[in-house]
C-alpha cells in the first residue's frame, strides 16, 4: 500500500493511498483500487467528531472496506480532488449538487443515505417573507462551496461564508437579512450554540431543493466495485434500523422519505 500526503488548508493533512478491494466486495470483477475523499462538515464529519457521518463511516467502512483510505477537505477542495482523480469517490454528496458539467455523465452514485434540504433562515423578529425574491440578494448568505444553490436566481450575488456559526452570528448582528442553510447541519449548529429556537426556518419548497446524499464515484471498474460494496452496507443498516440511531433525530432518511409535494402553505413554517 502506498500513501501520499497532501496539505489541505485549515482542515490539515489528508492521507490518501490505494487499497485493493477483495473479489468478494467487487463481485466477479478483478481487484480494483479506490480512495475516498470526504467533505469536511464541522457538525457531522471531521474524522474525529464522533458524530453523524463519522459514526456512519466507521460502521459502513468496516470489514473488507476498513482499509479504504479516506480524508476530509473543505467542500471546494474535496470536489476538485475528486473530479480530478478517476480512482476516487466522494462522500457525502449528490451528483447534481456537484455541478460537474459534462463530467456528470461519467459519475455514478450509491444508494442514498439521507436527504439534505436547503432552507431559508431569518431572525424570529424579522419581517415575514414568502420567497427569496423578498430579500436583497447581496444580503443573503450561504455556506461557501455549497452546490445546493446552483440554479437559484441571483445565486452569484449571495454572500459566501465559511461556517454555520458565522452565518448565525452575522444574521443576529444584522449584517445579513437571511441565509441559506443546509438541514440538518444548521439545526445541529444551533443546538451546539444552545440556541435551537433562535431563528425562523422555512423549507424552500418553491424549488424543492432536497438532495439525496450518496457516495459518488467515477463510472469505471474501481468506482463500480466500491458502489456495489457500499450499497450492501447501506441496505443492511437501513434494514436493521441502525442508520436512524447513527444519524440522529434531525436526519431525513432516504429509506423513510415520502413524495414531497410543493405547497404554497409550506413556504413558511
Amino acid at each position: 500500500m502506498t500513501c501520499k500526503k497532501l496539505r489541505l488548508g485549515h482542515v490539515g493533512l489528508l492521507f490518501l493511498a490505494s487499497v485493493i478491494l477483495s473479489p468478494a466486495s467487487a463481485g466477479a470483477q478483478q481487484p480494483d483500487t479506490v480512495k475516498l475523499y470526504l467533505n469536511y462538515l464541522p457538525h457531522r464529519l471531521t474524522e474525529t467528531s464522533g458524530k453523524q457521518y463519522d459514526l456512519f463511516l466507521d460502521v459502513a467502512l468496516s470489514g473488507q472496506l476498513a482499509q479504504v483510505p479516506r480524508g476530509a477537505a473543505p467542500l471546494n477542495r474535496a470536489r476538485t480532488l475528486f473530479l480530478g482523480d478517476t480512482g476516487s469517490c466522494l462522500f457525502p454528496t449528490n451528483i447534481m449538487g456537484l455541478d460537474a458539467g459534462d463530467q456528470t455523465a461519467t459519475l455514478i452514485a450509491s444508494q442514498p443515505v439521507d436527504i439534505v434540504s436547503l432552507r431559508v433562515y431569518t431572525t424570529t423578529d424579522g419581517a415575514s417573507f414568502t420567497s427569496l425574491s423578498d430579500f436583497d440578494p447581496y444580503r443573503v448568505g450561504y455556506i461557501e462551496g455549497s452546490g445546493s444553490i446552483h440554479g437559484l436566481a441571483d445565486a452569484e450575488k449571495f454572500y459566501p461564508i465559511p461556517s454555520e456559526e458565522q452565518l448565525i452570528e452575522m444574521l443576529s448582528l444584522g449584517r445579513l437579512d437571511a441565509f441559506l442553510g443546509h438541514h440538518p447541519d444548521t439545526a445541529l449548529a444551533l443546538e451546539e450554540l444552545g440556541k435551537p429556537d433562535a431563528l425562523r426556518v422555512s423549507p424552500i419548497t418553491l424549488h424543492n431543493i432536497r438532495l439525496p446524499i450518496s457516495f459518488v464515484c467515477h463510472d469505471n471498474e474501481p468506482g463500480q466495485a466500491f458502489v456495489a460494496a457500499i450499497n450492501t452496507r447501506i441496505t443492511d443498516l437501513q434494514k436493521s434500523g441502525q442508520i436512524r440511531s447513527i444519524l440522529g433525530p434531525h436526519a431525513e432518511l432516504a429509506a423513510e422519505a415520502v413524495d414531497h409535494k410543493e405547497k404554497p402553505e409550506d413556504m413558511i413554517r
